[in-house]
């Protein structure tokens, strides 16, 4: 390994955990949400002109953003929904050369947030080719756009799936087991209750379980690598019109 390359992933390892070495890192964080404690993930991706993609992004602290600095340029801030765009705007004022990605939806609730690209626009797809976007149709409460890793097989989505485990805060495990996700993965309840089963979503879905999935990186879980295309799957029946209900 080069000296260059081992200095900088020792400068990221204190905030960010390797996945996919030297292409895809996460970074957790504890968020409060309606009386519960949960973890919140930033996905980072190296792109092939070594610039970074940074998937629902974390507070700009100065740790936080050495470690990015030591990983490369931040070229995209990826607000992958309409709720999570927290940090986005105060990460572009750190990093004025970056692009917001995302959907014009997350504007309307953050007027801090100046959306430049969608993740369909042709200028970001071309910018950013190793990533195939793949919006969840028919779930507009939600307006989530997935994104596929195929060098990696790396799924990297947010409110796609959730589940507890036993390393959470007691308030989420609790949770966890009343909504049905402690351990396993099910699609976040609010979402779920905003969701009425379609043609459009089931397409979606089947679409997303298509793909040489590995593993799926979501903003409240660990990474689901144990047949991950068949708990997708399962999580969304509910959204198959022949089962929804």
């Amino acid at each position: 390994m080069a000296l260059r390359q081992y200095a900088r992933l020792v400068a990221a390892s204190g905030v960010f955990e390797a996945v996919v070495p030297d292409a895809i890192w996460v970074s957790e964080r504890p968020v409060w949400f309606s009386g519960v404690r949960l973890r919140s993930r930033t996905t980072v991706v190296r792109l092939a002109d070594e610039g970074l993609w940074v998937h629902s992004a974390a507070a700009p602290t100065a740790e936080m953003r050495a470690a990015l600095d030591a990983l490369g340029e931040v070229r995209f801030i990826v607000v992958p929904n309409r709720y999570h765009h927290l940090e986005a705007a105060s990460t572009a004022a750190h990093y004025p050369n970056a692009l917001v990605v995302g959907p014009k939806s997350a504007e309307a609730r953050n007027p801090r947030v100046e959306v430049k690209l969608g993740a369909d626009d042709p200028a970001y797809l071309r910018a950013a080719p190793c990533l195939t976007s793949i919006p969840l149709k028919g779930v507009p409460f939600l307006d989530e756009t997935a994104f596929f890793h195929r060098a990696s097989g790396s799924l990297i989505g947010t409110d796609l799936l959730m589940s507890a485990c036993a390393r959470d805060h007691f308030t989420w495990r609790l949770a966890g087991r009343v909504f049905g996700c402690f351990g396993r993965a099910k699609v976040p309840p609010d979402v779920r209750w905003h969701t009425r089963a379609s043609d459009e979503v089931a397409e979606s879905i089947e679409e997303l379980c298509a793909l040489p999935i590995q593993r799926i990186l979501v903003a409240h879980a660990d990474t689901i690598t144990e047949r991950p295309t068949e708990q997708l799957r399962a999580a969304w029946e509910f959204a198959t019109p022949a089962r929804g209900g």
